[in-house]
């Protein structure tokens, strides 16, 4: 019953119940709300997430509410994240920091002078201070770490709304979502801290206290004469010791392999993305090289999870994939 339900699932089906779908949304977004009041605090961007999602579900059309629906992954994974904030501080134990380190002293401690490779690329910056390749990496690493936010939302655009291809889409997404549970998981279960910490604090226990967690993203603050990246990065970094598994090396990966199973041929671009963004996050001191490759590994068990387990047993059973996305004048759903 429970499925062909969901299967005769239209936009119709949403609007005959459109009243109770708006309170309910409006019920959640204020409940939000409130425990962010309680626990951590509201600050701008979490007005303008609750004003987003309230315009899809009041004034948008059904193809808006459909896209808040298909899209509620994304939202949720933030909303976990930044929790994270008022959390992960009292809940974990001691953060882990000798023991990545060693590992990565024992594992790539041979490929610089220094003791691992983030803090060669540390002292370099120093050494090359002002110079011209020092700036044009500054801008490259930065840029290319910073896609890191973007990249995931355009490529799932482009499945979901340019090719219409509502499966992958799923696929893709839950992938993504897969992973971010792992992650977050993995978190608060081993806290562990980046290496712009142990170039700065040691291995000494942190005390309560925001740290300077954007590491050498603040070059390109000096370049340009403000605090940009600096506010930003203390803004959405809500975890300062979640540096295992990289979510800068992940979501590269993942976007690589869908690229790859998508639009097969593009192989230079399926390459070059992960090894800019892992190169990048070395350079800025906020990754291990460890860090990088234990992130990748868990895209793949992502990717299982999803295609053998989330979308035969529960999506591809509840969820009629030839529904467009776009809805024509006449209100029928297109055809794919």
């Amino acid at each position: 019953m429970l499925r062909s339900i969901f299967k005769k699932l239209t936009f119709q089906d949403i609007d005959k119940s459109g009243v109770k779908w708006r309170l309910s949304a409006l019920a959640v977004v204020l409940l939000y709300l409130y425990l962010l009041y309680d626990f951590i605090e509201v600050r701008p961007d979490h007005f303008f997430l609750c004003t987003l999602v309230l315009v899809f579900v009041f004034f948008g059309k059904d193809w808006g509410r459909m896209f808040l629906i298909d899209w509620l992954p994304f939202v949720i994974f933030w909303v976990l994240y930044d929790s994270m904030r008022g959390i992960a501080d009292t809940v974990r134990g001691n953060i882990f920091i000798f023991q990545p380190y060693i590992l990565e002293v024992t594992l790539f401690g041979w490929m610089t002078s220094s003791t691992v490779p983030a803090f060669y690329f540390q002292i370099f910056q120093f050494a090359h201070e002002g110079r011209l390749t020092k700036v044009i990496l500054d801008l490259f690493t930065t840029t290319t770490y910073l896609v890191h936010f973007i990249a995931p939302l355009l490529l799932g655009w482009i499945f979901w709304h340019t090719l219409n291809e509502r499966r992958t889409y799923y696929l893709f997404v839950y992938t993504f979502t897969t992973l971010n549970l792992m992650a977050l998981i993995t978190f608060m279960i081993y806290p562990a801290a980046p290496p712009w910490y142990v170039y700065s604090h040691g291995f000494d226990q942190p005390i309560l206290v925001v740290y300077d967690s954007a590491a050498s993203l603040i070059n390109v603050d000096k370049l340009m004469g403000g605090n940009f990246l600096q506010t930003l990065w203390g803004t959405f970094n809500s975890n300062e010791f979640a540096a295992i598994p990289s979510l800068h090396s992940g979501y590269p990966t993942v976007i690589a392999l869908f690229i790859w199973l998508r639009f097969k041929g593009w192989t230079w671009l399926f390459v070059l993305y992960p090894l800019s963004a892992w190169f990048s996050a070395v350079y800025l001191n906020q990754h291990y090289i460890i860090d990088l490759i234990i992130g990748s590994l868990y895209v793949f068990i992502a990717y299982f999870i999803a295609k053998k387990l989330i979308l035969p047993y529960i999506f591809d059973r509840f969820i009629d994939y030839n529904l467009s996305t776009k809805i024509s004048s006449n209100n029928k759903v297109g055809a794919k």
